[in-house]
């Protein structure tokens, strides 16, 4: 069976350029040989990630990131595949999953950024002020 097919609904509703990357992700964790058995574990929880994977990092580095992920939570992934969760709502029983692998991933994207070995362009600049111009921000003091 073909398990990377599982992805295809995924990519089709992604951007052209996140769609590519992630298609370069699979096909690096199709050529890992550490992943023969498991393999089928870690695409549905890339199908619940795909439209939240910035393509930053490398896919090869990406793609280790992931088998490190299945490495840590195999268990738990295949107990959701095999759940009547998964028969029944599809990649979102994955979504916590998916969170996790989004965490590893944004982790070690930061610890890049921080060690100064990449940099991403444009550059984003969020700013908060706590004179009651912004609308809502979340740590308002209304007794002020």
């Amino acid at each position: 069976m073909n398990h990377r097919s599982i992805l295809d609904p995924a990519l089709r509703d992604l951007p052209i350029r996140q769609a590519a990357y992630i298609a370069k992700l699979a096909d690096q964790l199709d050529i890992r040989d550490d992943l023969e058995e498991r393999r089928h574990l870690l695409y549905p929880v890339l199908a619940a990630a795909a439209k939240d994977i910035e393509p930053v990092l490398e896919p090869a580095e990406c793609a280790a990131l992931a088998v490190a992920f299945l490495d840590a939570h195999a268990e738990g992934v295949a107990r959701t595949l095999y759940s009547p969760a998964f028969l029944t709502e599809g990649t979102a029983a994955m979504k916590p999953w998916a969170d996790r692998l989004l965490a590893a991933i944004a982790g070690a994207i930061l610890d890049r950024l921080k060690q100064g070995d990449m940099s991403i362009a444009p550059r984003k600049v969020w700013r908060f002020r706590a004179d009651g111009t912004d609308p809502d921000f979340p740590y308002r003091d209304d007794g002020d």
